[in-house]
């Protein structure tokens, strides 16, 4: 991730225990905050920073049950939120509700949103088949959720028909696009680009976003599952 220049990493999936989180060896990726499960190897996602990152650390909160965590940070004196987020394969929904009422109070300043939402919100450009086993009354909540929020999925509005995916099920021979870099409507201004990448580590394809943040030069977001440090 060093090499793409990447300065904020999300991973989901981390499927760490709360007392055996390992210490990452890398040597550009210095601040680490962990969301584990307590009792197993499941769940878990992690927030890391680049060491070249001239950030100023505010606040963080996490899920005790590894499904969330929020990290607060100003960055030449501007305040930014991030969070990640993994969502359950059922009770999507639900989840998420109560991921962004905590994050309603947590959050000041910009806010990037990304991580696995297991599930797709566009069912003719999302997935391969046009289909998916979720209720639509059920996405058309989430994304009025989001609407609510005033939250962008980056690389749809910059990309509103193409198709591309980062998940492959073979179980359903079918591709999906389930993993989403959210940002607030007004940091639009910050010329953001996002693509898609390539699995390798992972069953799940990178997201890479980057922005223009005022007074800094150009930095890259991203986030990516199950990938070591």
């Amino acid at each position: 991730m060093h090499k793409e220049r990447v300065q904020v990493l999300l991973l989901q999936e981390t499927h760490f225990k709360r007392d055996q989180v390992p210490k990452f060896s890398s040597k550009f990726y210095t601040h680490w905050v962990h969301s584990t499960n307590p009792k197993a190897k499941s769940k878990g996602v992690s927030i890391g920073l680049h060491k070249s990152l001239p950030y100023v650390f505010l606040d963080s909160q996490v899920d005790p049950g590894g499904r969330f965590a929020f990290l607060k940070l100003e960055i030449r004196e501007r305040v930014y939120t991030i969070g990640n987020i993994y969502l359950p394969n059922s009770g999507q929904n639900r989840a998420l509700t109560g991921i962004l009422t905590k994050l309603d109070v947590f959050a000041e300043g910009a806010l990037l949103l990304g991580g696995d939402f297991n599930m797709v919100l566009e069912l003719a450009l999302d997935s391969s088949t046009g289909a998916t086993a979720f209720p639509k009354y059920a996405i058309a909540a989430v994304k009025h959720k989001l609407h609510k929020r005033r939250l962008v999925d980056v690389w749809r509005v910059l990309h509103p028909r193409d198709r591309d995916y980062t998940y492959f099920s073979p179980a359903h021979t079918s591709y999906s696009r389930l993993d989403r870099l959210l940002i607030s409507h007004h940091a639009l201004t910050l010329s953001p680009e996002a693509h898609i990448g390539s699995p390798i580590w992972s069953d799940h394809s990178p997201v890479f976003l980057s922005l223009e943040l005022p007074d800094l030069v150009a930095g890259e977001w991203s986030w990516r599952r199950n990938t070591p440090a």
